[in-house]
């Protein structure tokens, strides 16, 4: 998988050394290409076995895979901050990396065997976007519900069982308001999946299924806040309707 998205989903879960040895990695990629694993343990005052350690917490099976991912990211050329179509681009090539890299068929299977499969989105552009992925999933003959409103999300959690399936979209991963019921639903042991911005997050910790997109914020100056394009969950979830149509047609 592609170094930084690598590192992006894993980066929680380093100690802060393994952190300092990413961040060594990211400002001089030449380098560690370069060198030896040894030669590459002294440089960042470490070991071996630390390197060897990082390479498979970041979903490697050794340092020479690690390597060759690094070789590789160097060829991706850097953009100007102005230039919002190519960012685009990437946001879009990185997604589509994560799912070319991604092993769907355990969730596929999940979605044609569940009961029902209920959906829930976090905001507007991910409801929308979810309402596309029902729409798709019942053209492919799968039956499912839409929740709205964190009311409903409630009520409806009393009613599902673990026969069922619920898939969550969301940006951050980190929506307050269904913390507590997405934690009810754990204990009950409800299949949960959840589409998220790159990155751990509370969903993507509570998960059995967890998939990501790319979003990297637009420059603005009218908000405070990061404004992103979530472009990238619309190209996931694509994908995933995508990916189970074939599933029944061509896989069965």
């Amino acid at each position: 998988m592609d170094f930084e998205l690598s590192v992006k989903m894993n980066y929680d879960q380093l100690t802060d050394s393994e952190k300092e040895m990413v961040r060594f990695m990211m400002n001089r990629p030449q380098d560690v290409i370069n060198m030896t694993i040894v030669e590459l343990g002294k440089a960042m005052l470490s070991s071996k076995s630390s390197v060897l350690r990082l390479a498979q917490k970041l979903g490697y099976h050794g340092f020479s895979e690690l390597k060759y991912v690094i070789r590789e990211s160097m060829t991706v050329s850097t953009l100007e901050p102005s230039d919002l179509t190519q960012l685009l681009k990437q946001d879009l090539d990185r997604t589509f990396r994560y799912a070319d890299q991604t092993n769907f068929q355990p969730f596929l299977q999940k979605i044609k065997g569940a009961r029902m499969v209920f959906l829930y989105a976090t905001g507007f552009s991910q409801n929308n976007f979810t309402k596309e992925f029902s729409k798709d999933l019942m053209l492919a003959n799968r039956a499912n519900m839409v929740i709205s409103g964190e009311s409903n999300l409630s009520m409806s959690s009393s009613v599902l069982t673990e026969e069922d399936l619920i898939v969550f979209t969301s940006f951050s991963g980190e929506t307050p308001g269904i913390k507590d019921v997405v934690r009810i639903l754990k204990m009950k042991n409800i299949p949960i999946a959840t589409v998220t911005r790159f990155g751990s997050n509370f969903l993507s910790e509570h998960t059995d299924y967890s998939f990501f997109f790319e979003a990297t914020p637009l420059p603005s100056r009218r908000y405070k806040q990061s404004v992103h394009s979530l472009i990238g969950l619309e190209v996931i979830l694509d994908v995933i309707a995508r990916k189970y149509r074939e599933f029944i047609l061509f896989d069965e």
